[in-house]
Order: structure tokens, then C-alpha cells, then sequence
């Protein structure tokens, strides 16, 4: 039945799949669509110019999606690697390590609270008083891991 639709329509079979591709890209999260879409747009493309019977099509479209994904995984990860002008964003208490504040509430049982800018933190350390300064050096989630700072 596919056969028959792309023996029919010819290169625009190939069109209207590229495009069928790039709309579940939009639909769906990722970038799984989109290289084969590209593809399939690139053997419609060469299509209108070289009459390719279907079996040649279907592999010039497995060969350039080969080629496509290859390309879009390399510029991905390129970009993915520059980074942001704000890498902690997300991690706020792994932002605040290094920082040196003091206790709010004691350190009792290895738990206390401390105040950093203008919001109150669970800690976790050793023992000590209200008014103790200590250094932050971890955390999780909405809590930190503090030791005595010097």
C-alpha cells in the first residue's frame, strides 16, 4: 500500500512525509522527528530533479537520515556544551557552598536553621550555638551541609 502511495505521488510522497515528520517534531518533546524530516524533505528535493525509482529513494532516505541524525546529534552536544550564563540556577543550594553565614537556630542533634539573604535553610553539622558562623559545603534540596567556619 506505501509502495503503491510513492509510486502515485512520486517526490511528493516524500514531501508530504518530511513535513508529516517535522509536525510530530513539534508535537512531540525531542529532536526525534526532525532529522528524519529533514531527510525525507532532502529526497523530495533531489527527487523533482532525478527521477529515483522507490527503492533507490528509500535508501538515498535511509543514508541521508544516517547522515542527518550524525550531523544533528554533533551540533546538539555542541551547543549543549556552551553552557549558560547561570549553571546553578536550578541547584540553588549547591550555589550557596563556599558561603560563609551565621546560625539562626542551633545546630542541636546535628540539625539547625540558618538564615541565607532572605530565606531560612535547614542545616546539618556539628553541634554549636546561635551566632555561630559557619561555611556551606553541600546540600540538598532545602537543606545544607554546614561546618564550623574559621
Amino acid at each position: 500500500m506505501i509502495q503503491q502511495w510513492m509510486m502515485m505521488l512520486g517526490p511528493w510522497f516524500w514531501v508530504i512525509l518530511g513535513v508529516v515528520l517535522l509536525v510530530l517534531e513539534i508535537i512531540a518533546p525531542g529532536t526525534m522527528f526532525l532529522w528524519f524530516g529533514v531527510a525525507a524533505l532532502v529526497v523530495g528535493g533531489i527527487s523533482f530533479f532525478i527521477a529515483l525509482s522507490w527503492q533507490s529513494a528509500l535508501i538515498l532516505f535511509a543514508i541521508l537520515s544516517l547522515i542527518s541524525v550524525v550531523i544533528g546529534r554533533m551540533i546538539m552536544s555542541r551547543t549543549a556544551k556552551s553552557g549558560t550564563d547561570k549553571p546553578m540556577l536550578n541547584e540553588r543550594a549547591q550555589s550557596l557552598v563556599g558561603m560563609v553565614c551565621q546560625i539562626d537556630e542551633p545546630i542541636i542533634n546535628g540539625q539547625g536553621r540558618v538564615k541565607v539573604r532572605d530565606s531560612y535553610w535547614r542545616v546539618s553539622g556539628p553541634d554549636c550555638p546561635e551566632g555561630t558562623r559557619v561555611r556551606v559545603v553541600g546540600g540538598e534540596g532545602t537543606r545544607l551541609d554546614v561546618e564550623l567556619a574559621d
